[in-house]
């Protein structure tokens, strides 16, 4: 192309394209229109420069073309609401509208339907159903009111109107005119056949049409006629009735209910005027707002078009912007052609002619200095201003437009909330009335049930007089129980003295002994007797050497016993608590028929004597009781004198039988020594414990039946005869001894009151714990025979499991001849029943260990590369697991042969899951822990499918507590009793190991004149208990507080006392503690290594001390809260030597490997833990993970630092936020808040895939990476700012180290943390036992009786003084406080966490509501497969219980929304649940298939965040709660609190100052009239309310002295009536005042008792309105003759006028200290 087009064709393309893109946005499809340029002169047609935009058949869809405007032919959007997608041309009006939708724009529903076609669709108008014959309808709610078509008529038009017949009503039906008359008009026929109905002839002439009148004349002499005929039915059965007086009783009986029913009826119309005012002012707001709603669409429409307008001129100003630019670059465009063809350098020979040039070139210049002298800059820059202007415009209306349609939308929802709600409560007075008409119905049942219960009363009459009977045979009972104990004593007797016979029996014996000894000594002479005796001796010695053998061996064969014995003591506990449910079962359901039956019956009277008749009796048994001790005391003296006697002869019968076992050695008779040896054993413990005497010498009789066996030779009749005359006199003493003492013990028994139940349970918690406890300690291998297995008993801390899991155990496999050559064997299972994820096992394959664990997503395995050690059974080598993980990551240590004397190096392996998850997540409901085996209806995962183990295992610990295959749950295949255990070596160790969760009880010498106790200890821990001794109210208690050592003690009525001793002890070194006691001296001298403390002062005297806690029942008494001890206890010793721990809970006779190790820590308020040096980071994969628990919204939890580089998370109002030094905003925000006090887990990941943060294995995901974080040393720093709680399981992934959890003790620094254990859970535990001995016994208060009311007035209090008189403050158990309003917010709540030991299976709730809200939830606590839960449903409250997916519910008979205060009680009694609402009318019910709900921490009142299930209430009910109780104990202080305030009630509150309301002109007084309030007063005496501001026209309602008065004056005169209230009003109560003026009467009603009438006087006659005083009157008005003119002080509500709410918070006047709508406080 020549260079002289290049130019212009590629202005063109530019403008070409701008015009696609312009007309693309303009709604032009890709056929473009053409624009052409100008032509230059001179300019051929085919250098003619153009643009296309050619136009199509139309605009795209949903764009139609517009007319209007400057420029016309544009495609602009169109406006159908997304009901239709064309438009007509040029108008803009929607076409084929879509969705039952009609209009110009489609915002409107068409004929027959109804809705909103803006904001929502149409649906058919139901009238009458599908079948929609109706112009239009309108809905609200359930009710419909259609708008017919011609030819239907009915509400739904369900019926033809008169003159048309057919069904609409069936499907596919409508109505048809009738075809009866010829005249064109339509005519009377039958509405559903259309069959025409004979009419008579009209009288009217031709012009009248009466055919309606006609048929509704027909149709109304028809209903006539079927109303005579059931007249005259009716008439008949009446005559038939026999008129009785049951029957007149009966019809008055129902026309008394129908008066009731009719006032209610009048109540309830009341109430619903009152709603319809209500609705009607509330219409009136609505369609005041949609007024002003059409008046701002007006604007904003205004608006729009002057937005568009300014947009076009814009628009305009740009477009000649851009015509003008063409234009000067086809000016310039031709000069260059003009420059050219003056040149004559044209290549196409377009020359200028030369006459031409000179002319042609003074009209160039002429031009050129025009356009020079034009300047376009202003335009361009205003036209520039312009359009931003008009942007900016344009951007503020669209943003006006969104916010006001925002607020609109709320403003519409809030209205239909509002209707709904008056809905929802006249849907509730339908239902009232609907029940009322019910309850007429049922009076004739209840009176039948009336007389069944009367019955039901005489039968129980009837059984109280035998049960009379009953307790008179018992008291004759126990006079013949009382003449027993004297025959028991005459026998007593008569054993003394065949006891004085066994003695003498007994010396004899002893001669008779030695005789024997001295024959047997003559056959010594005998040399084949003594060669024989000699063989039999050395093969006896041989049998007991191999004995000695297997005794040492074993360990002694009492620890297998006593794995036999833990395992039955504990089948047997289990069994016991089983029957002592039964038994309170059984107790539950015999108390509430009594309680029925003391309800129903007199019972108190018939108590009160049969009360004093007992007291009698008691009386007498006690004068019994002492006369028998009396009695006894000087026999059993005599007994114990000659029981020490029997001691004395015991001791020479001893020597005797020394004497002869030496002589019969010297014939070299082993089985002889033995038997005597045991028998000096026996003698030796009966001298120990006397009552074990008689026991002790039944194993004489065997040894002397050994001895016949062993001579049987006639020789020995007579040793064999002394022995048995003595074993027969033991027997008989033993027979007659254990009999008194249980006769006496019952008789006692009798006498004594029942002991407490709950120590009673307490105990055997304590029994439970003891025995679990023993079965943990038997540290024996188990013998599995490949077809056996137990499920092992999991310890109760799951959650701590689920970041860290560290189990160890000992395997060992029989010789290959005693296996069978089996190779895969299954070995463990740790996990949920579903095996398809989370879960730890082991199995043997190929012959050697292999090891898996899977986190919910893809199993980890890994195989040790050893084959497993095969020994004998006898004598077991065992290898040692160890399997640890932390988070995703797990190491492996194996030793094999580790039982033997030479075990082999450890090997060390190490695996990663892989797993997007890091938490082990075990389900507490379905966990189980099958090892060696497992049942027949399980299925292992694939990796571990093999046969049951053959071979021993024996477990060691799981997170460092010790753990036993002897505490199992069930065995299978399996009897612990028979099967005898492996044998293996174990070292002997002086430690023990206490593990922080129990104690150990020593007995001690109590009259030690210097007391000794020492122990040498080993810990980490801050705080603990060491030692504890007590006696009645006085104790000495040496605790671990901040890791030194403090002594806490009180030995006398003062407060106890604290010293401490300098130095830390909690470094993990020997520290000897010595404690000396000079009780001479008063003295006691306590020693730490070399320091010491002296406290002086009344040294206690205690037969028992504690060593690293104390049982739960002396930790209430004393009110102690320090934990127990943790960590490991040798060389205890006390005054008279070594002890030896044999009563203990949580105490091992060993310390594990990993007992220093500290995982958790408990940090107080601004509390901080700081690391250094924590190794390089590795530069591909960074991991920080740990957990906590705490319940404040807001903390530094961790916070990480390599060099310039820093990473720290924490909880902002309960959110957990991730955030970097280089962010400016947190990376991730949490959605939930986790400030509930459970256990979570947080995991920080960055590796190749970016950015990771896990809570509780919830993921949130970022691409981008950590960088700088491998150029240094780590340190971290766990807690700050307000963090308080605790954090445990702390994990930072290093370079150069395996993966490990942190140790918090190790290179740390520490302010205000506390190692070792977390007290999160302390506080509200020992809220409940702060001050009391046992929990604090509460208050009860009997649900039958009312509450005592404040004694009434004494005219004497009453008198008037010349200062207010103010009420006295209430009692606490009268006033209001403490009462909580919750549902502000839709999860406001109170959390509870209690201790697990206190949720019982049993536990019982009961809590005061007051609520007018008909749904929401109350109580909640458990899981989504087990919980307990209170809620309100339709105003009635609901008691839940679910487990495994099974259900119970509860419902209350009445509704509880009334605004009352109601008390709730609820719980379970085992599978059982009950709800008692105000203690009547209970409801009981057991779940499905017997199950049970395990309560778990921890309680919420109001909403649960998180974990509910989808079938309750998800939000807090709206109301207040107060007395929150427990099993009886009072819970007042909860763990955390959530949008919960205090409940303050409503209404107008006076102060002492004075002040008074004034409502102008709004009250018209009357000859009938009606005047309505409640009141609550602080003071006896001011005016309540005055009506009036003339002084003879008025009416005043005062308080005097506590007298309420009302006086009405007018021209005539005056009257006034007065009420005194027999209790005083003082009693901080809501009291009703009616004042009520009727037939010139005046009456007065306080509350619902007490009323008084005055008249008849002229009362004001209704004239103008008048003002409304409220609380006292202003000045000006004190001219009335008033005894009172005193402001009131206290609370007001609720004031009625005729029937009418009086809108106080419209006043027109607040004078004074008044608070208008406010609350009102509690007295």
């Amino acid at each position: 192309m020549p260079p002289a087009v290049r130019g212009p064709t590629r202005s063109a393309g530019w403008l070409w394209i701008f015009g696609a893109a312009l007309g693309q946005c303009l709604g032009y499809n890709s056929q473009q229109q053409r624009v052409v340029l100008p032509q230059l002169p001179g300019q051929s047609q085919q250098q003619a420069s153009y643009v296309e935009f050619k136009p199509s058949q139309g605009c795209s869809p949903g764009y139609y073309r517009d007319n209007k405007g400057l420029y016309t032919g544009r495609c602009v959007p169109c406006n159908c609401n997304g009901h239709s997608h064309r438009c007509q041309d040029g108008l803009g009006i929607c076409m084929n509208c879509h969705h039952n939708t009609a209009g110009e724009h489609c915002e409107r529903c068409k004929e027959g339907y109804y809705g909103n076609a803006v904001h929502g669709s149409c649906r058919v108008c139901p009238c009458p159903h599908s079948n929609s014959f109706a112009t239009g309808c309108v809905v609200t709610g359930g009710n419909v009111k259609c708008f017919c078509k011609a030819g239907y008529t009915g509400t739904q038009c369900e019926r033809c109107a008169p003159g048309y017949f057919g069904n609409p009503q069936k499907f596919g039906g409508s109505c048809q005119p009738c075809s009866c008359n010829s005249n064109g008009h339509l005519g009377s026929c039958d509405p559903l056949t259309g069959d025409c109905i004979n009419q008579e002839p009209k009288d009217g002439g031709p012009g009248e049409e009466c055919d309606d009148c006609d048929s509704c004349v027909m149709t109304l002499l028809n209903d006539l006629a079927t109303m005579e005929d059931e007249l005259l039915l009716v008439k008949s059965q009446l005559q038939g009735l026999s008129v009785s007086v049951g029957t007149l009783e009966q019809m008055r009986h129902l026309e008394t209910q129908t008066k009731d029913l009719r006032s209610q009826l009048l109540s309830y119309s009341s109430t619903i005027s009152n709603h319809k005012s209500k609705l009607d002012g509330l219409e009136k707001e609505l369609s005041n707002l949609n007024r002003e709603f059409e008046t701002l669409q007006e604007k904003v429409q205004i608006n729009s078009r002057k937005a568009q307008t300014l947009y076009s001129n814009v628009d305009r100003t740009t477009q000649g912007a851009k015509e003008l630019d063409t234009k000067i670059k086809n000016v310039i465009r031709n000069v260059h052609v003009l420059v050219k063809q003056i040149s004559g350098t044209e290549g196409e020979g377009n020359n200028l002619p030369l006459d031409d040039f000179s002319r042609k070139l003074a009209e160039a210049e002429r031009m050129l200095r025009e356009l020079r002298n034009r300047n376009f800059g202003k335009n361009l820059r205003e036209a520039e201003a312009e359009k931003r202007e008009a942007q900016l415009l344009l951007t503020r209306i669209r943003s006006w437009l969104e916010n006001h349609q925002v607020e609109n939308n709320g403003l519409v929802k809030n209205i239909r909330d509002s209707l709904n709600e008056y809905e929802a409560k006249l849907s509730d007075l339908r239902a009232a009335v609907q029940e009322a008409s019910a309850q007429a119905k049922q009076a004739t049942s209840l009176n039948r049930e009336n007389e069944r219960a009367l019955e039901s009363i005489k039968r129980q009459v009837k059984e109280m007089n035998s049960l009379q009977s009953d307790f008179s045979k018992h008291l004759a009972t126990a006079d013949s129980s009382l003449l027993q104990s004297n025959v028991a004593l005459e026998l007593m007797s008569k054993s003394l003295e065949e006891y004085e016979k066994l003695a003498v029996t007994l010396n004899e014996a002893r001669h008779e002994l030695s005789d024997k000894v001295r024959e047997l000594s003559k056959s010594s002479s005998k040399a084949s007797l003594v060669g024989e005796a000699e063989k039999h001796a050395q093969s006896l010695q041989e049998l007991a050497r191999q004995l000695e053998e297997i005794k040492r061996n074993t360990s002694g064969d009492e620890l297998v016993r006593c794995a036999v014995d833990a395992a039955t003591a504990y089948e047997n506990i289990l069994n016991a608590i089983k029957a002592a449910e039964d038994a309170a079962d059984k107790a539950t359901s015999a108390s509430e028929a009594a309680l029925q039956t003391v309800i129903k019956e007199d019972v108190p009277r018939k108590a009160k004597t049969l009360s004093s008749n007992s007291d009698k009796l008691l009386n007498e048994a006690k004068i019994t009781q002492k006369k028998l001790q009396q009695e006894i005391s000087p026999a059993l003296n005599n007994l114990q004198q000659t029981l020490k006697i029997m001691t004395v002869q015991k001791g020479l019968v001893d020597t005797n039988l020394t004497t002869i076992r030496d002589d019969l050695r010297g014939i070299q008779r082993d089985d002889i020594d033995g038997i005597i040896n045991s028998a000096k054993s026996m003698v030796r413990n009966a001298n120990d414990i006397t009552n074990d005497v008689l026991d002790g010498l039944n194993p004489i009789q065997i040894d002397v039946e050994r001895i016949k066996d062993t001579y049987g030779s006639t020789g020995s009749e007579d040793f064999n005869k002394a022995l048995t005359d003595a074993d027969n006199s033991v027997k008989k003493l033993t027979n007659k001894l254990p009999d008194l003492l249980s006769k006496i013990e019952s008789i006692n028994q009798q006498l004594l009151p029942l002991g407490n139940i709950s120590d009673n349970m307490d105990r055997i918690r304590e029994l439970i714990q003891q025995a679990r406890d023993a079965a943990n300690k038997v540290a024996i291998p188990m013998r599995f025979n490949g077809k056996s297995g137990v499920e092992v008993r999991l310890p109760n801390y799951l959650e701590d499991l689920k970041g860290y899991t560290s189990l160890s155990l000992f395997l060992q496999r029989p010789e290959s001849t005693e296996s069978g050559g089996t190779e895969n064997m299954f070995v463990m299972y740790l996990g949920n029943k579903d095996a398809s994820r989370d879960y730890i096992g082991m199995a043997v394959v190929d012959g050697q260990l292999t090891s898996v664990y899977n986190l919910g997503e893809r199993e980890a395995e890994l195989q040790v590369g050893q084959t497993l050690t095969r020994s004998e059974t006898q004598e077991a080598v065992m290898d040692r697991v160890k399997f640890q993980r932390i988070y995703q990551f797990a190491r492996l240590n194996y030793t094999r042969k580790a039982t033997s004397s030479k075990p082999e190096t450890p090997q060390f392996h190490d695996m990663d899951s892989g797993d997007s998850n890091t938490l082990l997540d075990l389900d507490p409901e379905n966990v189980v822990f099958y090892v060696g085996g497992y049942p027949s209806d399980f299925r292992l995962p694939s990796r571990l499918r093999f046969p049951p183990y053959k071979g021993c295992i024996e477990l060691d610990d799981l997170n460092e507590n010790v753990l036993s295959l002897y505490n199992f749950k069930k065995t299978f295949n399996l009897n612990t009793t028979k099967v005898e255990p492996c044998r293996r070596r174990k070292e002997e160790s002086d430690k023990n190991y206490f593990e922080g969760t129990g104690y150990a009880r020593v007995p001690t010498q109590p009259n030690a004149p210097f007391p000794t106790f020492g122990q040498t200890i080993q810990t980490t821990v801050d705080r603990g208990l060491l030692f504890f001794a007590e006696n009645q109210d006085h104790f000495i208690s040496l605790n671990i507080e901040d890791g030194s050592l403090m002594v806490r003690y009180k030995l006398n009525s003062e407060q106890p006392k604290e010293k401490g001793i300098r130095g830390i002890i909690n470094d993990g070194k020997d520290h000897l503690i010595l404690i000396k006691i000079g009780k001479a001296q008063n003295l006691m001298r306590i020693n730490v290594d070399s320091q010491s403390i002296k406290i002086e002062g009344d040294i206690l005297d205690f037969s028992t001390y504690y060593l690293g806690g104390i049982p739960i029942s002396i930790r209430e008494r004393f009110n102690i809260s320090t934990p127990a001890f943790r960590g490991c206890v040798k060389n205890l010793k006390k005054t008279t030597g070594v002890v030896r721990l044999n009563d203990t809970v949580g105490v091992t006779k060993k310390c594990s490997e990993d007992w220093k190790l500290v995982r958790s820590a408990s940090f107080s308020r601004g509390g901080q833990l700081s690391f250094t040096n924590l190794d390089f980071p590795s530069p591909s994969h960074f991991q920080a993970s740990f957990g906590f628990q705490t319940f404040q919204p807001s903390g530094i939890l961790l916070n990480h630092q390599t060099g310039a580089s820093s990473l720290q998370v924490t909880l902002e109002d309960g959110h957990i936020e991730l955030s970097t030094r280089d962010s400016s905003s947190p990376i991730f925000t949490s959605p939930q808040t986790y400030m509930d006090g459970l256990l979570h887990y947080v995991s920080v990941i960055s590796d190749n895939s970016g950015l990771r943060l896990l809570i509780d294995d919830q993921s949130l995901k970022n691409n981008q990476r950590l960088l700088g974080f491998s150029n240094s040393q780590q340190s971290l720093r766990l807690g700050g700012r307000y963090f308080e709680g605790c954090i445990s399981n702390v994990f930072i992934q290093r370079l150069s180290e395996s993966p490990e959890v942190l140790d918090l003790a190790s290179k740390s620094t520490k302010r205000d943390v506390s190692l070792g254990g977390c007290s999160l859970n302390e506080s509200p535990f020992l809220m409940l036992l702060n001050g009391s001995t046992r929990f604090n016994k509460a208050k009860t208060f009997n649900i039958h009786q009312p509450w005592c009311d404040t004694p009434a007035a004494s005219p004497r209090s009453l008198k008037v003084r010349g200062d207010v008189q103010s009420c006295p403050p209430l009692p606490e158990a009268q006033a209001s406080h403490g009462a909580l309003r919750f549902g502000d917010s839709p999860t406001s709540h109170l959390l509870f966490m209690l201790p697990q030991e206190l949720l019982k299976p049993r536990s019982q709730f009961a809590v005061d509501l007051q609520t007018t809200a008909s749904r929401g939830l109350v109580f909640y606590t458990g899981t989504k497969n087990s919980f307990m839960a209170l809620y309100l449903s339709k105003g009635r409250l609901v008691f839940a219980l679910g487990a495994g997916g099974k259900q119970l519910k509860l419902k209350s008979k009445e509704k509880c929304s009334d605004g009352k205060w109601h008390t709730v009680a609820f719980g379970q009694d085992g599978e059982r649940g009950r709800l008692i609402v105000d203690g009547l009318r209970a409801q009981e019910g057991s779940l499905p298939g017997n199950s049970t709900v395990s309560l778990r921490a921890p309680v919420y009142l109001g909403s649960s965040p998180s974990g509910k299930p989808k079938t309750l209430p998800q939000n807090s009910f709206v109301g207040c709660l107060r007395n929150f109780q427990m099993d009886l104990k009072p819970l007042d202080t909860a763990s955390a609190s959530f949008g919960v305030s205090p409940c303050l009630e409503k209404g107008i509150y006076f102060s002492q100052e004075g002040g008074h309301v004034i409502l102008a002109n709004s009250v018209l007084l009357g000859p009938e009239f009606k005047l309505v309030f409640s009141i609550r007063p602080r003071s006896l005496t001011g005016i309540l309310i005055h009506i009036g501001r003339q002084p003879g026209e008025h009416l005043s309602v005062y308080m005097e002295a506590g007298k309420v008065t009302a006086s009405v004056g007018s021209e005539a005169g005056g009257i006034l009536t007065s009420v005194t209230p027999k209790q005083s009003l003082c009693d901080g109560q809501w009291h009703s005042v009616t004042v009520t003026i009727k037939q010139h009467i005046l009456h007065l009603k306080l509350d619902a008792d007490h009323s008084s009438t005055a008249g008849r006087h002229p009362v004001p006659t209704a004239r103008a309105q008048e003002h409304l005083h409220i609380g006292g009157v202003p000045a000006n008005l004190k001219t009335l003759k008033l005894p009172v003119w005193r402001s009131f002080f206290g609370c007001l509500k609720n004031i009625q006028v005729n029937h009418i709410p009086v809108p106080v918070t419209e006043a027109a006047e607040v004078r004074g200290t008044v608070s208008l709508n406010g609350h009102c406080p509690d007295h």
